[in-house]
């Protein structure tokens, strides 16, 4: 009698497996492992500030360690060859103490990846240069001993940095080519220890590429659920702030122009109280999909709050933005949307513009053009108004729509 109940739990427990891996399998973007290329501007900023810190602290270490061998190498290292690899060692740690002190560009994905790359490489010519001076010893298998681990070590220690798929696969190749390339040349041929040796590390950097992969996914998953809107998937208010200084002080380092787009969806409470809430999401969402389209050159785009919405404008000037605001607004009368109850709701926007002045700040620009959305809504909605100056002066044409 207890067989089959025993039957049922374990088959109740696989489809329970199955079901946790179908919904990761859905809820994973596949693209976000395998490249950078569709991942935001702030978390590739994030991510390499990750990686700089860590690269930052096994540097140290390594200085460190690397050091504290030398009575090792005093003890096993033959006389003749003891100089040499003193000097290497010497060498070694060093450039590890610099790579530790270096602290430019700790938020460029580049140079995070720049770092990373001199940080493989140090120990790979460490043990090509030591092959080199060992290469006539007697007794190099007891010699390289305490060398001999660097590779492995190496690709083990990669597994710490959250990588995409292409980034992994290429530090570990970089790796196994330097060990594989060193071997073939130092052993003329592939014996079967060597073989061996290559199994292993391919081992190791497979594990290696697994635990990057896996802390990718939980650095995105863990960024977007703290610097994402839940419901439209702009992203927030905090990290619109964020990525409006950087494009300021972007834009006056390259002295070009930028603009800011401020949305506030007409009469969005009288949509709540009529159709529900729900409705009112769906509505948000149709609005967010919009201007995703209509802006598919400007990834800086975010729900302000509410039914507000901003958007960043890098390299537009304010006639430009002013024509970009106006085809979102006449956009938006073409778009219905449809509540869980089949109501078909259509909405209207209103839009605040301005540009970036020479002594704006983030909070000064926002306010400015809080206050051309602010006119906008006096003046009937569902109209694009240029924000004035503080001087309360008004560029010429700067109101676009009808009320």
């Amino acid at each position: 009698m207890m067989k089959p109940q025993k039957t049922s739990d374990n088959s109740k427990a696989n489809e329970t497996t199955t079901a946790g891996l179908m919904e990761w399998l859905r809820r994973t973007d596949f693209n976000d492992l395998v490249t950078s290329e569709m991942h935001s501007r702030d978390f590739n900023g994030s991510r390499a500030e990750y990686i700089f810190m860590r690269v930052r602290l096994l540097s140290i270490i390594f200085a460190i360690l690397a050091l504290l061998w030398i009575p090792i190498d005093i003890l096993i290292v033959p006389e003749d060859d003891l100089g040499p690899i003193l000097g290497l060692r010497i060498a070694y740690s060093g450039l590890f103490l610099v790579l530790a002190m270096l602290t430019s560009g700790a938020q460029k994905l580049h140079c995070a990846r720049l770092r990373l790359t001199t940080f493989v490489l140090i120990p790979c010519a460490f043990y090509v240069c030591s092959r080199v001076v060992f290469s006539g010893s007697t007794d190099i298998e007891v010699v390289l001993l305490g060398y001999s681990f660097l590779p492995y070590l190496t690709v083990v220690l990669l597994a710490i940095f959250p990588l995409t798929l292409v980034e992994g696969v290429g530090y570990a190749s970089l790796v196994s080519i330097t060990f594989l390339g060193t071997e073939i040349y130092f052993g003329d041929s592939l014996t079967i220890s060597t073989l061996g040796d290559i199994w292993l590390l391919t081992l190791l950097a497979g594990i290696a590429v697994w635990a990057q992969l896996a802390q990718l996914h939980m650095l995105l998953r863990l960024y977007r659920e703290a610097s994402r809107d839940a419901l439209t998937g702009l992203v927030n208010r905090r990290v619109l702030n964020k990525w409006l200084k950087l494009e300021i002080t972007r834009a006056r380092h390259q002295e070009r122009p930028l603009s800011i787009l401020l949305f506030d969806l007409d009469f969005f409470k009288r949509v709540n109280d009529t159709y529900g809430h729900l409705t009112g999401d769906k509505v948000l969402q149709a609005f967010s999909r919009l201007l995703k389209r209509d802006l598919v050159n400007f990834n800086l785009i975010g729900r302000y709050g509410g039914e507000e919405f901003i958007a960043v404008l890098p390299g537009q000037d304010e006639s430009a933005a002013v024509a970009i605001a106006d085809s979102i607004r006449k956009n938006c009368h073409t778009v219905q949307t449809r509540g869980p109850e089949g109501h078909v709701v259509s909405f209207t926007v209103s839009v605040g513009v301005t540009g970036l002045r020479s002594t704006d700040t983030t909070e000064t620009l926002v306010r400015r053009v809080d206050k051309g959305l602010y006119s906008a809504k006096m003046k009937g909605r569902d109209i694009v108004v240029l924000a004035e100056d503080d001087t309360g002066e008004s560029p010429e044409g700067s109101q676009v729509g009808a009320a």
